[in-house]
């Protein structure tokens, strides 16, 4: 007997209903698109070929049969097809080894055709990868267009997803954080060995430094990619606030708790929390992060519950932490918990060579957000850039170049243009900057490491030679200030 029942095969192939799912409760012709899906079909049995092509084709599919194993994966290579239909029954091959060799190099999704109802068998398409597997004969063929809709639909998800996951790469990734400096090269270099573990880290830098952007490449570049990265700050709430933010809170446990409400760590359970101000974290709040910490398990606010949570823990802070453990405002067991491994980003005017890199990248941002020509920056724009100190580092940047495109009228950014600060600073006006007339003649890079120079030694000796005195009139850390005064070479008394 034939594995087909012919006797059940529609004599009228025009008679084939052509209805599809349409996810919503009916059957519906599929969307009609600038380009048909490409369906590969392999039966041994030429009615049936002839009716899945008749069906497919008039449903708007593109559709090709063979009968063998040797010409389907022939015509797998010559085609790349969108889905394919496998008997697994085949005279020269077994259907289920066909899909395992194909799977071994691409990913198009499958539909297994069996003449056996068996569990067995469906345990043997599915573990081979087939999206679906269908028994014959096929007496209501509304399966099929439902099995080919949802394996098209499945199979397109997936390729956006990963996409998407390209592009998150592509825009979180260290490649992605623009800087060729010294300082910036090594906090990659840093990154990219923090990425690689799974250890807690604690970024350190100035407000607009960009710790934010190095937390999410260390997620990016690290094994919980897949996962979600979860942002607080740590600064934004109040105490009772950030607590129900970061654990969640259940039904009734204070006035306006309508109901349970899944925190931060929770949300961010298989991935990455970021703590970002971490160094403004009430002392309550603390407790109860360090033994999450400890534990890895922690009671939602008014529960008793324990929720236990698998996550990777980034903070950030701007503050000098050990002068706050110093002065009984955040725990010192907290900041060893924290501070396993800390990664410095420096401020931007230890890193001025990436100073006209981030220019240009944030006025190609701001142009192409208007809908114009890029425009350049001037030679006199570009040695105020130089000039100023830029205490709101990157974010300060990024805000004066968008200021200056707006006002732009020609195809250069002339200084006119810029925020008054960088004006002033540019003049000498800043406080703790030479006046124009005080800069030594050569280049500007040479003129630049001459200004601080003589800032640095000026200040350390107004604060007799203290250095954390003179870091915080600065406006350094008391790390980078050691660096620059070894840097220049600077000494008391040196001539």
């Amino acid at each position: 007997m034939s594995k087909c029942d012919a006797t059940r095969i529609p004599r009228n192939l025009n008679a084939v209903p052509t209805f599809l799912w349409d996810g919503g409760g009916g059957y519906n012709r599929p969307p009609v698109t600038s380009v048909a899906p490409r369906i590969l079909a392999v039966d041994d049995e030429p009615s049936i070929r002839e009716l899945i092509e008749r069906f497919l084709a008039s449903d708007g599919y593109q559709v090709t049969t063979v009968a063998t194993g040797r010409e389907f994966l022939e015509a797998v290579q010559r085609l790349s097809p969108d889905l394919c239909i496998l008997d697994i029954d085949l005279p020269d091959a077994n259907g289920v080894a066909l899909l395992t060799q194909v799977r071994e190099s691409s990913d198009v999704p499958a539909i297994m055709l069996t003449g056996a109802d068996s569990a067995a068998t469906a345990v043997l398409a599915l573990r081979a990868g087939a999206s679906d597997y269908l028994t014959k004969p096929l007496t209501d063929w509304r399966k099929l267009s439902v099995a080919i809709r949802n394996a098209l639909t499945i199979s397109r998800q997936s390729r956006e997803l990963h996409d998407l996951r390209v592009a998150v790469r592509d825009t979180y990734g260290l490649e992605s954080i623009i800087g060729s400096s010294v300082r910036m090269t090594e906090s990659k270099a840093m990154a990219r060995k923090l990425a690689g573990s799974d250890a807690t880290v604690l970024i350190r830098g100035e407000s607009g430094v960009g710790k934010e952007l190095f937390a999410r490449a260390i997620h990016t570049g690290g094994g919980r990619a897949k996962g979600p990265f979860i942002d607080v700050n740590c600064a934004a709430l109040t105490e009772s606030l950030l607590e129900s933010e970061i654990f969640g809170h259940e039904k009734g446990a204070f006035t306006g708790a309508v109901g349970r409400r899944v925190g931060k760590f929770e949300q961010a359970d298989g991935g990455t929390i970021f703590l970002d101000e971490i160094g403004d974290m009430p002392m309550a709040t603390q407790a109860k992060l360090l033994r999450v910490l400890q534990e890895r398990s922690f009671q939602r606010v008014g529960g008793s519950e324990k929720v236990t949570v698998n996550v990777r823990v980034l903070s950030a802070t701007n503050q000098p932490l050990e002068k706050a453990v110093a002065e009984n405002t955040f725990r010192q067991d907290l900041y060893y918990r924290i501070n396993t491994v800390t990664l410095e980003v420096a401020p931007l005017r230890d890193r001025k060579e990436d100073i006209f890199a981030l220019a240009s990248h944030f006025i190609a941002l701001a142009a192409r957000r208007d809908g114009r020509a890029v425009p350049a920056l001037s030679a006199e724009a570009r040695e105020c850039l130089m000039r100023h100190s830029w205490p709101g580092n990157i974010r300060e940047l990024e805000n004066a170049m968008t200021r200056a495109v707006i006002l732009c009228d020609g195809a250069q950014l002339e200084p006119r243009m810029l925020p008054p600060q960088v004006l002033g600073a540019s003049r000498g006006a800043a406080v703790g900057i030479p006046a124009a007339d005080a800069v030594p003649s050569g280049g500007l890079l040479e003129s630049v490491e001459a200004l601080e120079r003589r800032m640095i030694t000026d200040a350390m000796e107004k604060h007799d030679w203290i250095k954390a005195r003179a870091a915080r009139a600065l406006g350094l850390t008391e790390r980078i200030l050691a660096y620059k005064i070894a840097t220049y070479g600077i000494a008391r008394n040196a001539p």
